[in-house]
């Protein structure tokens, strides 16, 4: 029997690989990648390393048209291998392409690029025992060529990825001097607005940085807007737990008179020709920027990197972006030593906060703390020590709160520390200590306040919240939903039944979840010594069902079109933005409209994406009514859905900025073409509304069918 070599199963491969691979590439429209297929898409990351610097090397080497150095068996080798990785580097790209929301024009551009590699490889491995026998000038340009077909067309791919400045040459950030010139002749915008900008967004949204294609360096590119929009005025208004929230919660936060000056120069339309001298002198934008003095614009301190100080038992961080003053936490106290806090040595002096709660302390861990001469906050809580052994305290000049919970008091050696320093917050506990027992302490200062009991607010430190990295939210078949939290050794869990995230009885994050349907994910982080996270949570939207044309019955607001009937079968939401184009805003009537299907199709569901926000007099949608017909001109009820009771809820206390879901179950529905929606609004305000008596807004971005 002859044996077959190894090199004869490669090369068959091969001939079974590329030709699928062309077939994916013509007919990937019609792809359907299952959760098998999803999966393995997501090692297409992991390979393309592989056929990239093969592929560079080889090229190399056709160039130099190095003959004697490599064997005949070992070019063959080595070119094979190059060509089977590239075409299944290009096959799982097709697979990872159907579980996320990417850029059209790149993908398409990436995916043809994957396949000429793929098919260049090939047929240098079909050419390999006749490259030398040719001129070598045709050697040399196939491998130049086949260079730049890898470095132009992975390079696409990295676009995708991390944007499409990946790899752009730095920018640099002009700002407008206006020096000389008097405030009277400055704008609103040259004199507080830019300044503003420049100060706390200009570090995501200019340079070399452009987060979400938003870029805020001049007038014409902050009319232009991002690929959103241009939603500054509410991504500045979210709290700072959210993950849509501007600046991000580890930047320098607007003051609440930067907040005043942006909020109200928008609400006038973001004028930026507007100059001072013609705002009435009483207008409170006037008066705003007026006070306001523009921060001296230095070149931020670059931040050393503070990852040879952490470990599983210390966490050190800067207390915010950009700047050098630093927070310590130590936990899991039995394997803390000494030794741990010599480690932190060289950045002693930058060290604010430090918590050593229920760490085995012991005078000589004091005797090194107390050269922390910038210290404010320190955390002694069940440490163990003995009044004796924190003298050394007194040394800590800048040390402004103390919490000694679980530590018996003596009251003349605690009077030592607080005397002669800038102490003004001691926290104290301990079985049987009341405030009678410190009450001559207390009266003697009174400028320091003295808590005591046993519920100590800063007694267990609190988890920051994890990320759901997936921007995506719409699902047409699978999508890949990763989680992550920055800090080693959490336990991340979830929950996809709507019910909230608990240490003992939810499943843990371990790899990204695979969905399917329509899903909220909610989720948490736990670990032993912290205070869990807040919970996290974001909702995907299943799409099984896209309409073959769309036709508004009403039409929409003219402030409020977006792009038409589109807008709501375009798969990108408009978030909470009213207006920035992605939205369609009725009022004065009720939205009226039909969808067309080319075959006969059975609905079971349908799911509007709509905006609440009742400071806008935008108001959930009232009702939805969902009709049939088989010919387009006589419609017949199937189903309606009555929502009501959420707006009746609804009090003068009541402010709610948030995209909401509207769901309507169709039962035992036939199929049919067309389906006929109309979705009601409030028709008038209530009482206690500003605007009571007129009609609410509601606005929809987008419908899904099921």
């Amino acid at each position: 029997m002859k044996k077959i070599k190894a090199i004869s199963i490669l090369e068959n491969l091969l001939w079974i690989l590329n030709p699928c691979l062309i077939i994916l590439c013509v007919f990937g429209n019609k792809l359907i990648a299952g959760p098998w297929l999803s999966w393995l898409g997501q090692l297409h990351p992991v390979v393309l390393h592989f056929p990239i610097v093969m592929g560079i090397f080889i090229g190399l080497y056709l160039i130099a048209n190095f003959k004697p150095v490599l064997e005949n068996n070992t070019t063959k080798y080595l070119f094979v291998i190059n060509a089977l990785f590239a075409s299944l580097v290009a096959i799982l790209g097709m697979f990872i392409s159907k579980s996320g929301n990417y850029d059209k024009g790149l993908l398409s551009i990436h995916q043809w690029g994957g396949l000429a590699i793929a098919l260049l490889s090939w047929v240098i491995y079909l050419l390999h025992k006749k490259l030398f026998r040719v001129k070598q000038v045709f050697i040399k340009w196939l491998g130049i060529g086949y260079i730049l077909t890898i470095i132009i067309f992975t390079h696409k791919g990295g676009q995708l990825t991390h944007g499409k400045n990946a790899l752009a040459l730095p920018k640099k950030v002009i700002a407008i001097n206006n020096a000389n010139k008097p405030d009277s002749l400055l704008t609103v915008y040259e004199k507080a607005v830019q300044p503003i900008l420049m100060d706390k967004c200009i570090s995501c949204h200019g340079g070399d940085k452009i987060k979400g294609d938003l870029e805020l360096t001049s007038i014409e590119l902050i009319q232009k807007g991002g690929k959103h929009g241009n939603q500054i005025l509410n991504r500045i208004h979210l709290p700072i737990s959210d993950e849509q929230h501007m600046p991000l919660k580890d930047s320098r936060q607007l003051t609440n008179e930067e907040l005043s000056i942006l909020t109200k120069w928008m609400a006038l339309g973001g004028n930026l020709n507007k100059a001072l001298r013609d705002f009435d002198k009483k207008d409170s934008l006037y008066i705003l920027a007026t006070k306001y003095i523009a921060p001296n614009f230095e070149k931020p301190k670059e931040q050393a990197n503070l990852s040879e100080f952490n470990s599983n038992y210390v966490a050190v961080q800067y207390d915010y972006h950009g700047s050098d003053k630093i927070n310590v936490r130590f936990f899991q106290a039995s394997f803390y030593n000494t030794e741990n806090l010599k480690k932190l040595d060289k950045i002693k002096t930058q060290v604010i906060s430090l918590n050593m709660q229920n760490m085995p302390l012991q005078k000589t861990d004091i005797d090194i703390i107390s050269d922390y001469a910038n210290l404010e906050k320190l955390n002694l809580n069940f440490t163990k020590l003995k009044m004796q052994d924190m003298q050394g305290i007194t040394k800590l000049k800048k040390l402004k709160a103390l919490s000694l919970a679980g530590i018996n008091i003596e009251q003349d050696k605690l009077e030592s520390i607080i005397k002669g320093g800038n102490i003004n917050k001691v926290e104290l506990w301990v079985a049987g200590l009341k405030t009678a027992n410190i009450s001559s302490l207390i009266a003697k200062y009174p400028n320091v306040t003295f808590t005591i009991g046993d519920n100590l607010e800063d007694s267990i430190m609190k988890l920051n919240k994890p990320s759901i990295q997936q921007d995506s939210t719409i699902i047409t078949n699978t999508i890949m939903v990763p989680i992550k939290h920055f800090l080693n050794g959490v336990t991340i869990k979830y929950t996809l039944d709507d019910s909230e995230p608990d240490s003992l009885t939810s499943p843990t994050y371990t790899t990204p979840l695979l969905l399917n349907k329509n899903t909220t994910v909610k989720t948490k982080v736990f670990k032993k010594g912290w205070m869990s996270s807040d919970v996290v949570q974001k909702t995907f939207y299943k799409s099984s069902l896209s309409a073959d044309g769309i036709h508004l019955l009403t039409q929409p607001d003219p402030k409020y079109i977006g792009s038409g009937g589109n807008t709501i079968i375009d798969h990108e939401l408009g978030e909470l933005n009213f207006g920035n184009g992605k939205w369609l805003g009725y009022s004065k009537t009720n939205m009226e409209f039909v969808m067309q299907f080319k075959n006969a199709t059975i609905m079971n569901e349908v799911i509007f994406n709509s905006l609440i926000n009742t400071g806008s007099y935008i108001f959930p949608i009232q009702s939805i009514q969902v009709e049939a017909s088989m010919d387009g001109k006589n419609y017949k009820p199937l189903q309606s859905a009555d929502f009501t009771s959420m707006t009746k809820a609804y009090t003068k206390e009541t402010n709610i900025n948030q995209v909401q879901s509207f769901k309507v179950k169709i039962n035992k529905s036939a199929a049919y073409p067309f389906y006929k929606f109309t979705l009601r609004n409030l028709k008038q305000l209530p009482n206690w509304h500003p605007g009571k008596g007129t009609p609410a807004w509601i606005f929809v971005d987008e419908v899904f069918f099921n």
